[in-house]
């Protein structure tokens, strides 16, 4: 992130020199009555649906609710959130964490080092941006749970995109202006936010669910697939958790929108990049280096999926020609 503003964002808050002075914090900054239910109100300027808050530093952030969808970015150092009856969740540099209304957690102590920014979204912006997310994955039924208001089935979605740079630099685009909302209309506001909502779909291969039933094993099997994605025989896979393959992918499908089999094709292709643009292997090794013994499939699905071919993403993005 540009320095000048992380300067910015990073910079002791009101608040956070009252906390440093020794004063707690005052739930009624935040919410309305007696229930620590952070009110949307109270943090969005009158006829704002986006808008951004730095995370408050220096104090374990009580356990709390919002009528709000909140999104944690964390710009640097790291944050850990305690949800009830669940394993505590961290935090860092790049990472995303958006949680729904009525979603009940608690944050620990994090220091000066420790910068991350809550976009506040108003639940009435998903009703437009479900027209371009779908319902039929996991990001569209938190969209839905939040127009809903409900209890969500999906509590939280955290999101594990620090080496996703189109949506780190659009992150960073965002902060830079609500940071500046003055100059910055709602309308562009909004359209970004859908477009980041877009590209978190695209990188459902980063994302991690609450584990609870079929969620654990689909963030067994795309844990795998991240970490495997060379060797991984889904069927294998599937064998010892003691499922068909055929329930593996569609459990999978119905959490993220995409099959086993396309979060496999992503990740290869996105390591394939990787070593073509990092690397002077050839492209015959790069093939096999992701798990491919056919080199014609292998440029078949390479160009499906970046628009060019091997040879021609490595020009364009490497540098040093055609290898």
């Amino acid at each position: 992130m540009d320095e000048r503003l992380l300067k910015k964002i990073s910079a002791l808050t009101e608040e956070e020199s009252r906390i440093l002075s020794g004063e707690p914090i005052q739930q009624s900054t935040y919410a309305k009555g007696a229930s620590f239910v952070i009110s949307g109100q109270k943090m969005l300027p009158p006829a704002r649906m986006i808008t951004l808050r730095p995370h408050t530093r220096f104090v374990s952030f009580p356990t709390h609710s919002h009528d709000y969808v909140e999104m944690l970015y964390m710009v640097r150092g790291c944050t850990v959130h305690e949800f009830p009856g669940r394993e505590p969740l961290e935090l860092t540099a790049g990472d995303i964490l958006m949680m729904n209304c009525q979603s009940v957690h608690a944050i620990r102590r994090c220091g000066a080092e420790d910068v991350g920014v809550n976009f506040i979204v108003q639940p009435g912006f998903f009703d437009e941006a479900l027209n371009a997310i779908g319902s039929g994955n996991a990001l569209g039924r938190f969209l839905m749970d939040a127009l809903k208001r409900g209890e969500s089935s999906i509590p939280y979605m955290h999101f594990k995109v620090a080496n996703a740079p189109a949506v780190q630099s659009l992150l960073e685009s965002m902060v830079y202006a609500l940071v500046d909302e003055a100059s910055t209309s709602q309308r562009i506001l909004k359209t970004s936010m859908t477009l980041l909502l877009l590209h978190l779909l695209e990188n459902a291969d980063h994302l991690t669910l609450p584990p609870s039933g079929g969620n654990a094993l689909v963030v067994a099997v795309l844990d795998e697939i991240r970490h495997n994605y060379a060797s991984i025989s889904l069927k294998d896979f599937a064998a010892s958790r003691h499922v068909s393959a055929a329930y593996l992918s569609q459990t999978v499908h119905k959490a993220t929108g995409l099959s086993c089999t396309e979060h496999l094709q992503r990740q290869r292709i996105a390591q394939a990049k990787r070593l073509l643009r990092e690397t002077d292997l050839s492209v015959m090794d790069v093939c096999c280096a992701v798990g491919y013994s056919n080199t014609s499939h292998f440029y078949r699905l390479f160009t499906q999926l970046t628009g060019m071919n091997p040879t021609e993403y490595r020009l364009v993005n490497s540098g040093r020609g055609i290898v």
